[in-house]
């Protein structure tokens, strides 16, 4: 059967039940934008996320029929703060001078800042990444869909989806998505692409089982739960927030090493968050400082010298990070580093170019 080529739905249909309706799908294009990231046609309805699973979730706007017509190949467009966008409604990619990419209908161009290249980070051990594993005794629901990245198999019955067929192999990425400058990819491998279509064509670059259901849950014991963290920089802070809503001020605990962040948060129905961070700086444990707020807890890292953080936790040893990180720093933001007056050179940056 064919496949949907819409974006949002990308779902195998029979030509003889398409009907009005049947496919839900999002006619606008990607925004990725300092770590938001959001869809153009449904930006008010659907809030710009942060992490690409949420992305990834977000409902489709727009119902029709599917189409497997190969989509419009993006034409790249370079805009400044002082342009106007173009008034059609063509398949761009819009590039502004600071890094937003709009693919689809054209955004209002956002001010530019400088960007030059990253310094290298200080040796640091890297987080074992771990995989999950279904728990085989949980029954899978029909239609559920895996939920490692790049796979997305639909789930055909335990003959088929685990039995000993290729479609019982699951070829994900085991480490996030990676956005940054134009250049899409994941930090378990090395390839890097400019267009959204492109990376959504990349390859797991490794194989296992399909995810439809994860481990198990133990409802009468304490459930390890995540959280996210947000970040944004000045020459001398990072500042952290950790989304853990209701955590216990008396109970939970942060704890800040030369090169680590220690999260160990109670929560409300016998929740838990353990997270250790391994941070890609140096910071100063005597003079870095948390609050334990209703709704979050943020933190203060203390910098040792200015320097620029490209990320905020240091990718395992071997992850090739996109070029061209920005070392410019502002006062205010959500999701990492923004506009500042004056560029802020690393020591390490400034021994090169002193070269």
């Amino acid at each position: 059967m064919p496949r949907c080529t819409h974006q949002g739905c990308q779902k195998e249909y029979d030509e003889s039940d398409n009907v009005d309706g049947s496919c839900s799908y999002h006619p606008g294009g990607p925004v990725f934008h300092e770590g938001l990231k959001s869809w153009s046609c449904c930006q008010n309805t659907n809030k710009p996320v942060l992490e690409f699973d949420a992305f990834m979730a977000l409902p489709p706007c727009t119902k029709g029929v599917h189409s497997s017509a190969p989509p419009p190949k993006p034409t790249t467009t370079n805009t400044s703060s002082s342009s106007t966008a173009p008034a059609n409604n063509a398949n761009h990619v819009v590039t502004s001078s600071n890094g937003v990419e709009t693919y689809g209908p054209p955004p209002v161009a956002a001010p530019s800042s400088s960007s030059v290249t990253a310094p290298v980070p200080a040796a640091a051990p890297p987080a074992p990444v771990v995989i999950e594993e279904d728990d085989l005794s949980i029954p899978v629901p029909d239609g559920a869909r895996c939920k490692r990245l790049a796979c997305g198999a639909v789930w055909e019955g335990e003959s088929v989806s685990r039995g000993t067929g290729d479609k019982a192999i699951c070829r994900f990425h085991p480490q996030s998505a990676i956005f940054h400058e134009g250049s899409k990819g994941y930090l378990c491998c090395k390839r890097r692409v400019l267009e959204f279509d492109e990376f959504m064509k990349i390859e797991g670059c490794t194989t296992g089982h399909h995810l439809f259901v994860g481990p198990k849950r133990d409802e009468t014991k304490e459930e390890l739960v995540t959280c996210r963290l947000d970040h944004y920089q000045t020459p001398l802070q990072i500042h952290v927030s950790a989304f853990a809503k209701g955590a216990d001020k008396e109970r939970s605990k942060i704890i800040f090493e030369t090169q680590q962040l220690h999260l160990d948060l109670f929560l409300p129905s016998n929740k838990r968050i353990t997270r250790s961070v391994t941070l890609y700086g140096p910071i100063d444990p005597s003079t870095s400082s948390f609050r334990i707020l209703g709704t979050k807890v943020e933190m203060i890292l203390q910098k040792p010298n200015a320097a620029s953080w490209p990320l905020l936790e240091l990718p395992p040893a071997g992850s090739e990070l996109p070029p061209g990180y920005a070392l410019t720093f502002g006062v205010s933001g959500r999701t990492g580093t923004v506009g500042g007056k004056e560029i802020v050179l690393a020591p390490e940056e400034l021994a090169r170019r002193a070269r």
